[in-house]
């Protein structure tokens, strides 16, 4: 019965107290005589045995009263211990008799560890269980003294048995060892250790301390706790304090943690976990909790804490979560300073501050702006503005990048508004850089002003780079206005610098001639002579406007004079000569560099791979983009070009592919890029968008730049913005267009020509639709909308729109510093050329050479292809054929000068580059349509063949149009002819239309007549009735005339001869007219 009453026993009670299940197994020496003893059943559970023990019959085991003498806790003479003393072996009796004598804490110590120690024996006796100072036994029993550790530590070491010796060495071994180790069995080993008469040592107790630490369960935190309270309060240290209070909190006991915190900063010093509780009293919104360790923390400041010490542990907070604790802090304060006078709040108040600058100068690390910003604004209710919240705050915006630079300077205006505070100059320095990144003139100029009217005007150091950032704006009238007060302040030290920052700005604006006055300027003023990168400087600004003939000059000025070309060099005339098309040029310039010992670089096989696949030749291009992702560079950091990378060249595939309809191998390059690791930027996604648009896929380009491109953490600019509003105008949404042009510039992304040329051209669509609508054929046509368009454009010109970096939408033929401007007045000319509104068309033209002299002086005498082609719809339609003649023949002479190879002639064949080889297309159009009315037919012959002999091709508007003319002149072998070889490659066959009824339409869809190159070779509709005129007048012809025309036709084109057999009989105004003749 007994056995079977110890195991319910002890099976209810591992359900009741969920202590862990385990095989533990001991083996203790016991004397013979005990097995006959009747003290209880040997197999009982540990925590029976606080059932069992009897009520103490002397004294009290918690007594607090520590200075109670010996024979005041001894037991009754006569009783003893209540034991048999010869029943137990010499360890087990030392150790009841050590329990006996103790002290109330030790009792309580050994009582928990007897809990928690698993299927210890337990013994039951007379005795109280109380704990007592343990005995030196040696000593005939002496009692060691519990105020003077030392003497307990000494004694007890010098009677350590060899059992209790090698159970310490047990226990350190586990600390220690860089084995894992049970948390159980550590714990064993300390409740043996807790048996003997032997103390931790310091190191230990710590060591175990960060044993326990490392979990989390509740009993490990617990163990904690008993671990701290088992450490005698003389003895407890700063590591201690911190273990036992972090395992406090864990088990949101935030009480007991606070009881120890007070303790500890009582008595000690160094880190006890003061961050640690007040890290948790910030997450828990435990205010009062919070503010008490924060009067402790200034109360003994001096003595006890470092500020470190303190917030480390908020510091680790994401930045977004102490923002909002800070701003939590602050309504508590608010809610303390209304419902108490402002003196009782005060502690409050200066904590809640303190978390918020805290929480302003965490670094980056991503976080709601608009948070911030309400934060910031709540701390002004319970303090005045001050500059350190405001200045960490705009430079925590800084910090995370571009997505919060407009709040940056929303904050950066804020201080300039308030009349207390005066922006220092670390603000200035890092907002003239934000201003610089986002291109905001308006910020930079604020800046400036700054400058000089807190601080008397620019440090002396800080004018080159403020005149950097300004150049890099292409703002040369401030960069030039802070060289002469440099010039008047400090002389001209620094010469060197100012001049490549006065260079850079005419470089970025593309005014090649004031870069050269500029230069003999201060050659002539401060005798200065430059080095080579203001030669670099210069011959890339000659070099971005396509001036081919000056760039070469100065560029040879440069090899005759003592300084050598470098990288940067060859770099910059290969750049030009690539953008040209000009494979050859650019080839040879490539080896005259390795021929004079210069690298290759990046830039240098960004050319080669731009000059290719300009010509046509796409596999080179790709093989060579190959070999540079295992060729090593050395790269060289220039002023005037983008950091060099190898994305550029995989764009420039991208580009070539997607716009010549190889959308599969646009797929396989994207591919190929991720499996080589090459970045995307944002000319990459640009591409994308690009060929997405070209396949009339707006909506998915859109989604790329609102979704696609936030995520992987690129910024959409204007370019992004002017393909997806130039693919929507494809499609026929304006108001879509009108909308994305709103968000570009609530972005704060300022309009380049691209934008605003596809704009002029929505609303000129808009105001045709309303003029089809509302007024009536006679009334001349005007285009409001578009002129308000143009109105504000020029109103806002600038050569600072050139300054960005990196590829922009131009016309084909035009260099940067004419595009941005006479861009917008070819489609305006158009437009009222073909409605017979030729009054419009002279202002428009008068505009432009007003602009062209304002802008870009003498420009005005040479207006450029496209508006030459304009001008001759406008004549022709007004029947001013000598005036068209006259627009043929200045877009040929300038043709000759865009379109030249480098030393070619053009007295010999095929001198034209690739890709300027449509450059005359739509002025040829008009042409033959002028010469035509005027009966000049030969000569429109003549101008084909000139045009094929210098290497022009002819788009499929040109070819249906000649044919055209010549079947109406009657040249019917020749139409038929050029019919064949030219257009029927890429004729699909009436059958391919479907029912004749839709003949006519489908055929005109299929042909794109805004990409004369890339559209398919086909006879359009009116060619085929043309042709079919031709036929039914050589069919009336006598019959051998007519038979043996007809056969030769069928010799020389048998497709075409088909087409226009199998023409649909269609009843309409082309067929009626010129096959149905009376």
């Amino acid at each position: 019965m007994i056995e079977r009453a110890a195991v319910c026993l002890k099976t209810g009670g591992e359900h009741f107290l969920r202590i862990p299940r385990g095989n533990f197994r001991s083996r203790r020496a016991l004397h013979s005589a005990f097995w006959s003893h009747g003290a209880g059943d040997i197999n009982l559970p540990a925590w029976w045995l606080a059932f069992l023990q009897v009520p103490p019959l002397y004294g009290s085991p918690w007594s607090s009263e520590e200075t109670a003498t010996t024979a005041s806790r001894a037991p009754p003479e006569g009783l003893g211990l209540g034991l048999l003393d010869f029943l137990y072996p010499k360890r087990t009796l030392a150790f009841i008799r050590k329990c006996v004598h103790g002290k109330p804490t030790a009792v309580r110590r050994q009582r928990r560890s007897q809990l928690l120690l698993q299927r210890c024996r337990a013994y039951t006796s007379a005795a109280d269980g109380r704990g007592s100072v343990p005995l030196d036994q040696d000593k005939g029993g002496q009692e060691i003294s519990a105020d003077d550790p030392g003497e307990k530590e000494d004694v007890r070491s010098s009677s350590a048995t060899p059992d209790e010796i090698e159970c310490k060495v047990k226990l350190q071994t586990i600390l220690h060892s860089t084995e894992h180790h049970t948390s159980r069995a550590l714990w064993q080993a300390y409740q043996q250790l807790m048996e003997t008469s032997l103390l931790l040592d310091p190191g230990d107790i710590v060591r175990f301390f960060e044993l326990l630490s490392t979990s989390t369960q509740a009993f490990e935190l617990e163990r904690t706790m008993d671990l701290f309270n088992d450490v005698p309060q003389s003895r407890r240290r700063a590591l201690h304090y911190k273990y036992a209070i972090s395992a406090a909190l864990k088990m949101q006991n935030l009480p007991s943690a606070m009881a120890m915190h007070r303790e500890a900063a009582s008595r000690i010093q160094g880190s006890f976990g003061s961050s640690i509780i007040f890290k948790y009293a910030v997450q828990k919104s435990k205010w009062r909790a919070a503010e008490a360790i924060w009067k402790d923390y200034w109360a003994h400041k001096q003595v006890y804490f470092g500020e470190a010490d303190l917030w480390e542990c908020i510091e680790t907070l994401p930045v977004s979560e102490q923002i909002e604790k800070a701003t939590n802090a602050v309504k508590n304060a608010i809610q303390r300073i209304e419902a108490s006078s402002f003196d009782d709040a005060e502690p409050m108040r200066s904590l809640a501050i303190s978390l918020v600058l805290r929480a302003l100068n965490a670094r980056g690390s991503e976080f709601s702006a608009s948070l911030q910003f309400r934060m910031l604004e709540l701390a002004q209710h319970i303090q005045q503005a001050d500059l350190a919240l405001f200045k960490a705050a705009v430079l925590q915006n800084l910090s995370v990048g571009y997505k919060h630079r407009a709040m940056a300077s929303k904050l950066y205006r804020q201080i300039r508004n308030e009349t207390n505070l005066v922006p220092d100059l670390e603000l200035l320095k890092a907002m003239s850089e934000s201003f610089s990144f986002s291109r905001d003139s308006q910020g930079m100029h604020e800046v400036l002003e700054d400058y000089r009217n807190h601080h008397g005007g620019l440090p002396e150091e800080s004018y080159s780079p403020l005149m950097a950032q300004f150049a890099r704006h292409g703002d040369y009238t401030t960069v030039d206005e802070l060289f002469q007060e440099f010039i008047a302040k400090h002389g001209n030290q620094k010469i060197q610098d100012h001049a490549r920052c006065l260079l850079f700005a005419c470089f970025r604006r593309a005014e090649a001639e004031r870069a050269d006055s500029v230069l003999q300027s201060l050659r002539e003023t401060y005798g200065y002579e430059p080095d080579l990168e203001v030669w670099n400087i210069l011959l890339a600004t000659y070099a971005r406007i396509g001036d081919r003939d000056r760039t070469m000059a100065l560029f040879q000025r440069l090899v005759e004079s003592n300084i050598l070309p470098d990288s940067s060099t060859y770099e910059i005339l290969m750049g030009m000569f690539a953008r040209r098309s000009d494979l050859e040029a650019t080839g040879d310039l490539y080896e005259r560099a390795a021929s004079a010992g210069i690298q290759p670089s990046l830039r240098m096989v960004d050319s080669l791979v731009l000059a290719l696949t300009s010509s046509d030749r796409f596999d080179e291009a790709y093989q060579l983009v190959e070999e540079a992702l295992t060729t090593h560079f050395d790269e060289k950091p220039t002023s005037f070009a983008e950091q060099p990378n190898r994305t550029r060249m995989w764009n420039t595939l991208l580009s070539h592919c997607g716009i010549n309809g190889r959308l599969d191998k646009v797929w396989d390059l994207q591919k190929r890029m991720r499996e080589a690791q090459v970045p995307f930027d944002t000319n990459t996604y640009a591409a994308l968008m690009l060929i997405l648009c070209i396949k009339k896929m707006p909506g998915a380009a859109l989604r790329i730049m609102n979704v696609v491109m936030p995520k992987a953490g690129a910024r959409a600019t204007a370019l992004h913005y002017s393909v997806v509003m130039g693919g929507f105008l494809q499609t026929n949404e304006p108001q879509t267009v009108l909308r994305l042009g709103n968000e570009m510039l609530e972005k704060g992304i300022s309009p380049t020509f691209s934008t605003n040329n596809t704009l002029l051209r929505t609303a000129s669509r808009v105001d045709k639709q309303e003029d089809n609508q509302e007024m009536p054929e006679d009334h001349p046509f005007e285009a409001r909308r578009a002129e308000q368009v143009l109105g504000q454009v020029l109103e806002n010109l600038d050569p600072k729109e050139l300054a960005p970096f990196g590829p922009v939408q131009r016309a084909q033929s035009n260099p940067a510093n004419v595009a941005f401007y006479a861009s917008y007045f070819p489609y305006m000319i158009y437009l009222y050329g073909k409605k017979q509104s030729y009054d419009r068309v002279v202002t428009m033209y008068d505009t432009y050479v007003s602009t062209a002299k304002q802008v870009q002086p003498g420009a005005g005498a040479d207006p450029p292809v496209e508006l030459l082609s304009a001008l001759m719809i406008a004549h022709t339609n007004a029947g001013e054929h000598l005036e068209t003649e006259k627009c043929w023949r200045l877009a040929w002479e300038k043709a000759k000068r865009i379109a030249c190879k480098a030393n070619a002639k053009t007295s010999q064949p095929g001198w034209v580059l690739q890709k300027y080889r449509f450059l005359l297309a739509l002025p040829l159009t008009r042409y033959m349509q002028s010469l035509q009315e005027t009966s000049r037919v030969d000569e429109i012959v003549s101008v084909v063949n000139s045009l094929q002999f210098a290497g022009y091709q002819l788009s499929v508007f040109n070819w249906n149009k000649y044919i055209q003319v010549l079947a109406q002149e009657g040249r019917s072998m020749p139409a038929f002819e050029y019919c064949e070889k030219q257009l029927m490659d890429g004729w699909p066959g009436w059958d391919r239309f479907g029912h004749h009824v839709r003949a006519k339409l489908k055929i005109k869809t299929q042909w794109n007549p805004k990409s004369w190159e890339l559209g398919r070779p086909f006879p359009h509709y009116e060619t085929f009735v043309h042709l079919a005129r031709v036929y039914l007048d050589i069919k009336g012809l006598p019959y051998g005339t007519s038979r043996a025309l007809l056969q030769d036709l069928e010799r020389v084109a048998p497709r075409a001869m088909e087409g226009v057999l199998k023409m649909p009989n269609l009843d309409d105004e082309i067929q009626n007219r010129l096959l149905r003749r009376d």
